[in-house]
This record gives C-alpha cells, structure tokens and sequence, in this order.
C-alpha cells in the first residue's frame, strides 16, 4: 500500500466516523474494502495522534479529542482574521494611513487584515495574504523581535534580500536592531522594502504576553517621516492597547 494510499484511506476512516459516530474494526474495513489487519493498523496510526478513541463496552471507534482540537484552532484563526479586520479598519481611521495585521511564518511577515482610510485616493498595494520580507519590513521586525531565539537563529542561514539601497542585508545590524525593537516595542521600515514607503509596527500581546502578531501603519514618506515614528509608535501602541483586546 503507498504511502498516498495510506493517507487517503486514512482520511477516509475520520469522515466515516463523522457520519456513523462509531463503528469497530470489522465495519471500517467493509467500508473501505480492506483487510481487517489494514483497518486496524490506519486506526492505531490515527488513535497516536488523538484523532480516534477506542471505547470500552464495545470495542468500536470514535473521534477524538485530537478532531475537536484542530477545528478549535479552524475556529481561532477565523476569528483572529476578522477581529484583526475591525482593529485595522479603527487604525486606518484614526492616522489616516493604511493599517496592517500581521503574523509570523517562519522568518517572514503574513499579512492577514488590511484597511486604508476612505479619505485616501492611493494606498499602498494589497498585501493581505502575502509573505513579506521579515527584514525588511517593520512587522516583521516587530514579530521577529518577539520571536523565539531559534527563529531569530534562521535568519544566519537564510540570505538578507536587498530590495532598497536602505535595507538592512547584514545580519548583526539586523540582529542589534531586533534588540532595540524589543527594548523600545515598535519598529520601523524607512524605505527598507519599498523607496519612498514608509511603516511603523508595533506588537500585539496575548493575555500570556506572547506577541501574537504586528500591528501596523504605512504611508509615504512624507505622510509618515522619520522624525514621527516615534510619536506615532506611542500613540499606535496607546490605540491597539485600547483596542487590540478584540483579538484575545
């Protein structure tokens, strides 16, 4: 049996399970038309992993607890997007810039909420969905400040992509940025990704105080300069604070 096979047959058993809410060894393998010894091996592989249970009376299978996880974290995930949608859609409106939240995926920002101010005729482009340059971003750098050492650690192994002549390609600059970021809670990309964008990130906290994702404002450079990102890095903390509890 290949390996294709085994996954697809696998599959098979959790949605039989789905609609008969239990049934033994004997019945999944009439189901699939398999030999006993095939069903019983697919259904220890999948009892490992907490996606069947075996009971006790009878003998029969069921979902597990394991089923239950993974719709939980179906369920998280789609509400993180939409409660990330409202709080980017009260960032926009209120600096009048386009407002981004972001998560980490592996050493890169994915953009999952995008919102620009109704007064503005041209934003910045469309990024929801899409993998970004960690280094290069200030979400990403927000994210990364905030990650685990061994993510941190990737970064030594995975080439530093120019895209400007300001981004950051040597990695201990980026290393002692990331320290900063961490120490002061926001961070910045001047020009870094884009020439002539500019974009301020800072991190949202969950009730443990892990940063769970970056929140962010980006504009032109003279709608967002230099000498603002300060004021504008309080000030986005002081409103996702305020409002960033949407996402707990």
């Amino acid at each position: 049996m290949s390996a294709n096979q085994s996954v697809d047959r696998a599959l098979s058993i959790l949605w039989i399970l789905n609609g008969a809410k239990h049934a033994t060894v004997t019945e999944i393998a009439q189901e699939l038309e398999v030999h006993k010894s095939t069903a019983s091996r697919l259904l220890s592989a999948l009892e490992r992993q907490a996606l069947v249970v075996r009971r006790q009376d009878d003998l029969a299978y069921e979902l597990g607890q394991g089923i239950l996880q993974l719709a939980g974290s179906v369920n998280s995930q789609n509400d993180l997007t939409k409660s990330a949608q409202l709080l980017v859609e009260t960032v926009a409106q209120h600096f009048k810039l386009t407002a981004n939240v972001a998560v980490l995926d592996e050493i890169y920002a994915v953009n999952i909420a995008q919102s620009a101010p109704t007064e503005r005729f041209f934003t910045p482009r469309q990024y929801v969905g899409r993998r970004t340059p960690g280094h290069a971003t200030s979400s990403g750098k927000v994210l990364l400040a905030g990650a685990a050492a061994n993510v941190r650690e990737q970064l030594v192994h995975e080439p530093l992509e120019r895209f400007t002549k300001w981004t950051i390609t040597d990695r201990q600059i980026l290393l002692d940025e990331l320290k900063t970021v961490k120490e002061q809670g926001w961070a910045a990309s001047n020009n870094e990704w884009d020439s002539d964008m500019t974009a301020v990130a800072v991190p949202l906290h969950s009730i443990s105080n892990d940063v769970i994702a970056a929140v962010t404002i980006t504009g032109f450079t003279h709608d967002l300069p230099s000498d603002a990102f300060t004021r504008q890095a309080e000030e986005l903390t002081t409103v996702v604070q305020r409002f960033g509890r949407l996402l707990e």
